[in-house]
Order: structure tokens, then sequence, then C-alpha cells
């Protein structure tokens, strides 16, 4: 009895210590082993690190306006477990109220929901989105919400909005940049070309979780203060980006095209003062749907005869005398015809009157019937002069032009004369206006600017230098030629353009009326007038695009685009008279008008 008492004795004992063994290998464990682990898992209940974000940097035009802008703003929540019920019920009725008037909503409505998600148990009820500080401070001061977090349950997350001060002005140029779930930053426009310098760089804040799931900053040596983005102030001329983006709303709605843009480029230095684009909605109503100047290629049709004419007295192959027959305005290659606008043709015409009357016979006669057994003479030298290549924009998004050559197994017999007068080939606007931009510049080609100077947040201030594609492109003797070719299409009375003459400065230029969609059975067309002002020291070049007009209303480039071209230049010119041209009749007849008037009054 005695013997099987202490066999039962022993195996209890045995049994407590391993036991006791298991509790102090798992004390032994969790403290030396696994405690690093299972203390992180502790802190990370209570302490966590957080991003803070940095204040993004302004985005300006080039007088200080303001085109982009990061404002504080808050979104305010309420926990209604949290609040007394003998709170609740006194005050509840009255907050309502005050959340109805300051919303316009109803207060039933209001109440109802505070109700139900009490009812609920909802600790989260989101009260308002996105108030500025005036208004936070108000509504801190509401019924309920006046006891503060503890009592009253109120709830307050900031956040950094991004403001436009100009809405739909230059929207799409302006643009956006926003983080996708993979942490990578997409965007358009300015706001993500120049976002490296707009973002700052993050920092970090350790915090504590306290009562009511509120979390408290702890002060200690990890925290990172953010750095907050530069400024970046832009080539954009606020005035000149109005006025282009009237007069081309206008004209676009006028003529209910599909879709257009404009560009104002400055000529010496090619700052962009000015971009905008309309694209129509199913509804009818247009907005800057799209960056088609940047991002549209397009056939350039008329346009491009200026590059054709630079080649050919670049090689000496025409001279502005010598007669081109325009083939009674028909020309037939392979079974498909070149035509020129007037019925029968011009006879007879040199360069000079070829450009101003925008023959399409006669320029493609020119390039034909001296490159067609040499054509990659024809193309290196379109190259040469560097409208073959990508501009390099910080814009995202621009094509890079499409230009055919003879050694591509697409190369055939149309490949050249469709190439003379602008087909078969594809340009963006900007890329267009960049080349009228160096004829108006004396033959130099310069980068387009988007970027004046960045400004860092501790005091920094960097200036952007032009850039020079090409410091010549071509000869000064062609440069003449062609300076006068251009200058004749809006002065001359049987230019193209002659109709948007000003009676206030000279305008030269080029009108371009091009058939799109032309192997489907509805032709449609893009209408394109592009050159400077004013023509003697030209300060600013311009492009004008509208995709598609009605063709019921009219089509052609100096009907459509021409005419926003002149009341572009005139209201821009009006802001520096000094560089206004008049002929000495036009002074005269001004003086007189000006003096009959004082005599009557």
């Amino acid at each position: 009895m005695e013997n099987n008492f202490l066999l039962r004795l022993y195996v209890v004992g045995i049994l407590m210590l391993i036991f006791s063994l298991g509790i102090f290998y798992k004390l032994f464990q969790i403290q030396f082993i696994d405690g690093d682990k299972y203390r992180k898992i502790a802190e990370d209940k209570t302490v966590k690190n957080f991003i803070t974000e940095p204040v993004r940097g302004n985005l300006y035009s080039n007088d200080g306006s303001i085109l982009a802008t990061s404002v504080l703003k808050y979104d305010i929540f309420v926990d209604t477990k949290i609040i007394s019920d003998k709170i609740f019920q006194t005050e509840v009725s009255s907050l309502c109220e005050k959340i109805s008037k300051f919303k316009k909503s109803n207060s039933n409505y209001e109440c109802t929901r505070i109700k139900k998600a009490r009812k609920n148990n909802n600790r989260y009820l989101n009260l308002f989105r996105n108030v500025d500080i005036k208004s936070l401070g108000k509504i801190k001061r509401f019924p309920i919400l006046k006891y503060g977090s503890i009592k009253g349950g109120l709830i307050i997350e900031n956040k950094i909005s991004r403001e436009y001060p100009f809405g739909k002005i230059a929207e799409r140029t302006i643009g956006y940049e926003r983080i996708d779930e993979n942490g990578n930053f997409r965007g358009v426009g300015l706001e993500h070309a120049f976002g490296r310098f707009l973002r700052g760089k993050n920092g970090l804040v350790t915090k504590r979780k306290i009562s009511n799931g509120q979390w408290k900053i702890l002060d200690n040596n990890l925290n990172i203060s953010p750095v907050n983005g530069s400024n970046v102030y832009t080539t954009i001329d606020i005035e000149i980006q109005d006025i282009v983006h009237d007069n081309l709303l206008e004209q676009t709605i006028n003529f209910e095209a599909d879709h257009s843009s404009a560009i104002v480029m400055e000529v010496s230095t090619g700052k962009i003062k000015a971009i905008s684009n309309f694209g129509r909605t199913v509804e009818g109503k247009y907005y800057e749907k799209l960056n088609y100047a940047v991002g549209e290629s397009i056939e350039p049709g008329s346009t491009f005869k200026l590059m054709s004419v630079i080649s050919l007295f670049e090689d000496n192959a025409i001279d502005t005398i010598q007669k081109i027959d325009t083939k009674n305005g028909k020309l037939n290659f392979y079974g498909f015809d070149v035509r020129d606008s007037k019925e029968g043709g011009y006879g007879e015409i040199n360069m000079m009157d070829i450009f101003r009357l925008s023959s399409n016979t006669g320029i493609v006669s020119a390039v034909n019937d001296f490159y067609k057994n040499r054509p990659i003479t024809f193309v290196d030298r379109i190259s040469n002069i560097g409208i073959d290549r990508s501009l390099g924009i910080e814009i995202k998004g621009e094509p890079k032009p499409k230009f055919p050559h003879p050694d591509d197994n697409t190369w055939n017999g149309l490949s050249l004369p469709w190439m003379a007068y602008g087909y078969g080939i594809s340009l963006t606007p900007l890329q267009i206006l960049t080349f009228y931009n160096s004829i108006a510049n004396n033959g130099e080609m310069v980068k387009p600017k988007f970027l004046e100077r960045v400004t860092t947040s501790d005091g920094h201030d960097y200036k952007f230098k032009k850039e020079v594609i090409n410091s010549s492109v071509c000869s000064k003797n062609t440069l003449d030629i062609v300076n006068k070719m251009l200058y004749d299409v809006v002065q001359h009375p049987n230019g193209t353009a002659y109709n948007i003459k000003s009676k206030y400065f000279n305008i030269s230029g080029k009108t371009g009326t091009t058939q799109v969609d032309y192997n489907s059975d509805s032709i449609n067309y893009n209408s394109t007038f592009v050159g400077f002002f004013p023509s003697h020291k030209p300060k600013y070049s311009c492009i004008i695009t509208v995709n598609k007009p009605n063709k019921k209303i009219g089509y052609y480039g100096s009907t459509v685009a021409g005419p926003v071209f002149k009341n572009i230049a005139e209201k821009i010119m009006s802001k520096y008279p000094n560089h206004l041209e008049f002929s000495v009749e036009e002074i005269e007849r001004e003086l007189m008008d000006n003096r009959i008037t004082s005599i009557n009054q």
C-alpha cells in the first residue's frame, strides 16, 4: 500500500517537473528566441510608423499666377458609440439643424443617418468631406462635436487636396499626377511632366495608439520631416492662354468640329505661351478631352509644302522665276489623282505663285520631276532639317514623326509625290509649329519650352535655358525666299489666306486643308493655319488645327482655322502696341479720324 502511494507520488512529481520544464522552456523561448517577434506584434498593435506626405509644390504661369496648388482639406467623422446618452439625447436635434444648414440638406435626413449609425454602433460616420480650415473651426463648435474626440466622438482627418484656380482653361495641358496601386506615378500634362520637382520627399513619424482609435505622435529621433515639393514656374502666359481658349472654343463650336487644338510659341526662345485642346462629347459639348496639340499625329497636308520648297531651293532644283506647268489642275499617278482646288488649274506659274496659291499639282510636279530618280536625296534633306525626329518635350505622349523611306518595303511610286504635298507622313501640330517657328527665328530651330524655373523649398532658384535643335535649317538665301512666300500667302490679294490680313500688322503663314478618311465613303477634312506675327521681327508663332469641321458650314484652312489665328494674333498684339505695324496711309487715316473725333467732341 505504501509502495503504491510512493509510486503515484513519484509519477506526479515527474509530471510536474516535466510541466515546469515546459513552462520554463516556453518562457525562455518567448524571452530569448522569439522575443523580438512577439515584441514586434505587441508594438505593431500600439506603435506604428506612418508615412507623412510632403506638400506638393505649386505650378505657376510665367507671371506668378497659380495654375495648380495644394490646399489642406479636412474630412470629419463622428464616433456615435462613444457619446453618452445624456449628451446625445439633449443635443442631437441641434446638431442635425447645424449640419443641414451647413450642407444645405434636410435636417430630418441628417438625424435619421446619425440615429441609425448610433443604433448600429457605427464608430466612423462621415459628416463632411473636403472642408477648409475656416469651415472646420465652425464645425468644431457644433452641438455634441464641441466636446471633442473623447466625449463628442469627433474625428478629424486632414488631407492635401490639389486645386486648379483657372478651372477648365488649359486643363489638359496643366494635367494631373496620381499614384497607382503599384506605387508608380501616372498622369498627364505639366503636373506629371514636372512631377519630379513638384512631389517632394516623404517623411516618417512614429505614433502610439490611444483611446477611441486615435494615434498620438511620439517624439523620438526616428521621426523624419517630409521635404515639401519645389515650386515650378512654367512658360504659360495666362492672358494669352485665356485668349487662345476662348477663340478656339468659339470657332470649334461654330463649325461643329470633332476636335481642335491651338499653340502659341515665343519665336526666339521656343517658350510655349498657350496651348488649348477641345474634343466633342457624345452630347455635342466641348472640353479639354485630350492634348491633341502634343499627342495627335496628323497628315500635315499643304503646310508641308514649305518643307518641300526648302528642299527644292537648297538642292538648286528650282528658282523663283522658272515656270512649272500645273497640268490643268490634275496629275495622275498609278490611277490616283492629285488635284488643285481650282478647276482647270493655274496654267504655267512660278514657285512663288505655286506656294501662294497652294497648288498641289505645281509642288508635286516640281518635287517628282527632280527627285523621282533620287528620292533618297529628298528624304535625307528633310532628315537634315530635323523634323523627322521627336522633339523630346517633357509632356508625355509625343509620337515620333512618320516619314516613309526609299529603303522601306512599303515604299512605292506614290510615296514621293504624296510626300511632296503632305500625305503619307504624319506630324503633330507642335512638331509642325516648331519647324515654322524656325523660319521666323532666322533659321534656328529651338525645342519647345514649357519650364521657366524651379524654386526649391530651401530657397534655391534654378532657371532653364533654351535648347537648340538645329542652328540653321536652311541657307540665308532660301530663308529670304520662303519668308516672302509666307508673307504673300496672307498679304497678297490672291493669297489663300488674304481674308485674314490684319490692318494693324502683317501676318505670315500657310493654310492647310487636308483630306482625312479619304479611303472611306465619307471624306472629311482637317483645317489648319500655321505662321507667325508680326512678319517683320516676329514675336510669336502659332498653329490652329480644327479637325473634321462640318463640311456644310466650311472646311478650308483659310475659312476655319485662319480667322482664329487672326483673332488671337490681334488680341495678343494689342498687349504690345509697340510691335504694331502700320502703313503711312493707315497712320494718316488714323490721325485724321482722331482729329475729327476730337473736333466733334
